[in-house]
Order: C-alpha cells, then sequence, then structure tokens
C-alpha cells in the first residue's frame, strides 16, 4: 500500500467511524524498528502514523488497525475480533515483521544468594518435575528488591530470574522452589496464541502447576 492510498482509506475510516466529512486527516508510514503505531488529534486534524513494516500488509488489515486506532481515540470500546484479525496477521507473519534487538543479561545476575542457590534447585525441580528435559538457563536473584514482580522468565535472553527480596533467613525453601518452578513451567510451556489472544497461563500451564505440593 502506498501512502496515497493509506490515507485515502484513512480518511474514508475517520468519516465512516465519526461521521464527520470535514475533519482533516493525515496518514504515513514511519520508519520504526517495532510495531508502534500513533494517532491523535490535534489543531482538528487526526494524524495517523503506521508502522512502515505494515505497508505490504492487505488492506484489510489495515483498515482492521485503523478502525482499531480511531475508536481508541475516541475512547470507544474496541470489539475483540478486531485485536484477534490484527494479532492473528501479525502471528502468520512474524517473519515479515521488524525483529527486535535483544539485549544480552546484565553480567551481574548470578544465581548464588546469601541463602539460596538458584543453580542447585533449579537441577532439583528439573530432576522431580521435567524429566532434565530443561536446558538450564542464565539464572540470577534480581538485581534490586522487587515486591510486585516476583519473577520472570525471558525465552528471548534465556533469562530466569527472582527477586531478590525472597533469598532472605526467614523465607521457607519451598517458597523459592514454587517460584523457580512457576518460572521453569514457562519454558516447559510457552505462551499459546488462542484466536488471536496471547494465553500465558493456559490451562495446560494451571494444570501442570498443581503438580507442585
Amino acid at each position: 500500500m502506498t501512502e496515497l492510498e493509506l490515507e485515502h482509506l484513512s480518511k474514508e475510516v475517520v468519516h465512516q467511524l465519526t461521521g464527520k466529512a470535514k475533519l482533516r486527516v493525515e496518514a504515513r508510514f514511519y520508519s520504526t524498528r517495532t510495531l508502534n503505531h500513533k494517532i491523535q488529534l490535534k489543531k482538528g486534524k487526526i494524524q495517523i502514523r503506521i508502522a512502515q513494516a505494515l505497508a505490504q500488509a492487505p488492506e484489510i488489515i489495515i483498515r482492521t488497525l485503523l478502525i482499531i486506532l480511531i475508536l481508541k481515540l475516541y475512547r470507544y470500546k474496541v470489539d475483540r475480533k478486531l485485536y484477534q484479525v490484527y494479532n492473528r496477521y501479525l502471528e502468520d507473519n512474524r517473519h515479515l515483521l521488524p525483529q527486535k534487538r535483544t539485549q544480552k543479561p546484565s553480567s551481574k545476575y548470578t544465581p548464588v544468594g546469601k541463602f539460596f542457590n538458584l543453580a542447585t534447585l533449579f537441577d532439583a525441580l528439573n530432576a522431580t518435575y521435567f524429566e532434565n528435559r530443561l536446558p538450564k538457563p542464565i539464572l540470577g536473584w534480581s538485581l534490586r528488591k522487587s515486591y510486585r514482580r516476583l519473577g520472570f522468565y525471558s525465552a528471548e535472553k534465556n533469562l530466569l530470574v527472582i527477586s531478590r527480596i525472597f533469598d532472605a533467613s526467614k523465607v521457607p525453601c519451598e517458597v523459592v522452589e514454587y517460584l523457580l518452578f512457576h518460572e521453569m513451567l514457562h519454558m516447559a510451556i510457552p505462551v499459546q496464541n488462542i484466536n488471536g489472544r496471547r494465553q500465558i497461563h493456559s490451562p495446560q500451564f494451571k494444570s501442570a502447576e498443581r503438580q507442585f505440593p
């Protein structure tokens, strides 16, 4: 799709949704390493910026995206089916889209804490629950005390982190084991895409999680 075609389509969608035929619309593709899109209403004109990576997308996908952006601009509820159509296209055409640059994990991450060694616990859990199938990622206690994000696993960085608030004498070992087990499940059961929606904790995930006593 050319920028001229994008602008014509954007005007059509804006006028259909708003009923304001005289509302000015400016739409452009812009270069970005992400799939972030922008829309704003400024001085009586709607300005739309669509990531260049979608210039080759079918018109129906661009139209769907424009509807989502315009509805969000006016704070209307967006039908879930619109997101499903858009996200399904992204999933099916991931190879055509810009790839994120993955930064290497900080060398400051270490599995050895004052009271618990994540590497030792990982090996024990891997043998008990995963038949030693999980390759050991980079393990580490969080670099700062985190009370909101208790742990996370990043497949892109091959990094598994547990909040260092749990590396304390008053914390039972079972608590650390459970947090580690939960993140290891994310290694064993990747995020699923069901009907265009990402499902992080699927029924399969929750069922496997109940193995931990």
